[in-house]
């Protein structure tokens, strides 16, 4: 069974990036563990109590596990959600520890263009810092194809 850590700060792009990957691993048994962090900087900026903000985690996470589950009914999968107020660097690496995770997927907002392709900062740092997992990052508005295996060249094509 695939371990597999989606963090998400319950943005689109977030839940196109668990779209993606149950997508992409649709053939495979896979426990997928949706990370959200709080730190205490957030109640400074929303001016919301520490408790104010766990329980609106706790519901969204809630949501996305229902959503989820009922975009993935047909697969062998299970959704587990993990909530935590710790900074979100240390929490990826002792939740890749503990939970023999796999692959960390990600979204990002990041901009294509002539010059090259941007990378949000939070993607950006977990790239750069998680060095125990590998980190597939699903551009925004990213839509999963199936990957076609041709007879002449067994060679895989988007």
């Amino acid at each position: 069974m695939k371990n597999i850590l989606i963090p998400t700060d319950f943005s689109e792009n977030a839940y196109s990036a668990l779209y993606y990957a149950t997508r992409l691993f649709k053939n495979e048994p896979c426990r997928f563990y949706i990370l959200n962090t709080l730190d205490s900087e957030a109640s400074v900026i929303t001016g919301k109590t520490d408790p104010q903000l766990i329980n609106e985690s706790k519901e969204k996470l809630t949501e996305i596990r229902h959503t989820i589950v009922r975009d993935t009914e047909d697969y062998d999968h299970s959704f587990e959600s993990i909530l935590t107020t710790e900074k979100l660097l240390e929490t990826i690496e002792k939740t890749v520890k503990e939970k023999g995770i796999d692959i960390i997927v990600m979204g990002t907002k990041g901009a294509t263009g002539a010059k090259g392709f941007f990378v949000g900062s939070t993607t950006s740092n977990v790239i750069q810092k998680i060095k125990c997992c590998p980190v597939l990052v699903v551009p925004e508005e990213f839509n999963f194809e199936e990957f076609l295996e041709t007879s002449d060249t067994r060679k895989f094509f988007v």
